[in-house]
């Protein structure tokens, strides 16, 4: 299934919804999630193209205008915020879950996502809004989602896809005016480490899946095996990777594979700015999102420009959109095989992974 996010059209003066659900068909969404902050006047299912609507109301929306039920919409409420995906998934669609992160930290959210999923049995994604900015924290047990805002996002009308099958997790927007640039993805990984003892064929299959995408340039955030550099399968790319402390560059290095500065750790990819620390995820953790705003101000005075902040270490795969910069995690390659795409200038980022192949039947 192909799930399409959507949050806080508000009025939607600016019309993005009809344009948002344009790029929804183009996924081919089977089912939309709206979660929440949407006026009566836009419950209507030719407006979001007859495809089918979970939508979560606010604690304020209890009048009639609000018990129309459109053919193919359901509504959560407060305290009524669980469905069933399909007889084996559950979601939680609501509105305001993404405030409490605005202030407590990012492991005291994880305390609340436990709860749920110790109250609910087999929910596996958790689906807000109300903060008007793009968050995504990917867990074993459960994942939670904000898409951004229709009206007054930070970067654009935002939106997000997930396709449940692929374990593809997409944040995207309608950009406001036409890009000038020309569009260029990059990719990111992070704490490799062991993989090609454990997984021989990881960095072909790798390879295929950026050139499907159409990345020419990887960045590796750090915790990179130095037995990996140079690898055969990535020489049609150009890659920036991190080394830790206790590791040493190897004597010879091919042409295409680029050391990150410990001292600068800064990546310029056709004018756009990365900046590339390894370790904040051992700080990010304890912190709210305005703490992670002030984490992302002092480095936007010590680096000026950058646009993106690259992390690794913890091993779920990490969003955080704020006014300064996107925070990203790209995941655990080791743990989860994860990657992430970056598509410029429409900051589009995808979360993905190489998902293994099923074990083979036992024959008795």
């Amino acid at each position: 299934m192909i799930l399409g996010i959507i949050s806080d059209t508000h009025t939607d003066k600016m019309n993005a919804i009809p344009y948002i659900i344009e790029e929804f068909k183009k996924r081919k969404v089977n089912l939309i999630i709206h979660c929440g902050d949407i006026i009566s006047e836009h419950i209507e299912a030719e407006l979001f193209g007859n495809i089918p609507v979970i939508c979560a109301l606010t604690e304020e929306q209890t009048g009639i205008e609000f018990q129309k039920q459109p053919k193919g919409w359901t509504f959560t409420k407060p305290q009524d915020r669980i469905r069933n995906l399909d007889k084996h998934t559950k979601i939680y669609v609501g509105h305001k879950r993404f405030f409490e992160l605005l202030r407590k930290s990012e492991s005291d959210f994880m305390e609340t996502l436990e709860v749920i999923t110790r109250d609910h049995d087999c929910v596996r994604w958790l689906f807000g809004g109300h903060t008007h900015r793009q968050v995504f924290k990917q867990n074993n047990l459960i994942s939670c989602l904000n898409p951004g805002a229709v009206e007054n996002s930070l970067w654009g009308y935002e939106f997000a896809a997930v396709d449940t099958e692929t374990n593809t997790t997409t944040f995207s927007r309608i950009p406001p005016e036409k890009p000038v640039k020309e569009p260029l993805k990059i990719a990111v990984i992070s704490d490799s480490r062991n993989v090609s003892d454990l997984d021989p064929g990881f960095w072909k299959k790798l390879a295929e899946k950026f050139k499907e995408h159409g990345v020419k340039e990887i960045i590796h955030c750090g915790n990179l095996a130095t037995a990996d550099i140079g690898r055969k399968e990535l020489k049609g790319f150009k890659i920036h990777y991190n080394l830790r402390q206790d590791q040493k560059n190897p004597r010879e290095v091919p042409g295409n594979w680029n050391l990150i500065d410990p001292e600068r750790p800064i990546v310029k990819v056709n004018g756009y700015i990365f900046c590339v620390q390894h370790d904040l995820g051992k700080s990010l953790l304890y912190e709210s999102e305005i703490g992670m705003l002030g984490i992302s101000l002092k480095l936007v005075a010590q680096f000026p420009a950058i646009e993106f902040v690259l992390f690794g270490l913890t091993h779920e795969a990490f969003l955080e959109e704020n006014e300064q910069v996107h925070i990203i995690n790209p995941g655990d390659v080791v743990k989860d095989r994860s990657y992430t795409v970056i598509e410029l200038p429409k900051n589009e980022i995808t979360f993905s992974s190489i998902l293994p192949e099923p074990l083979p039947p036992i024959a008795y």
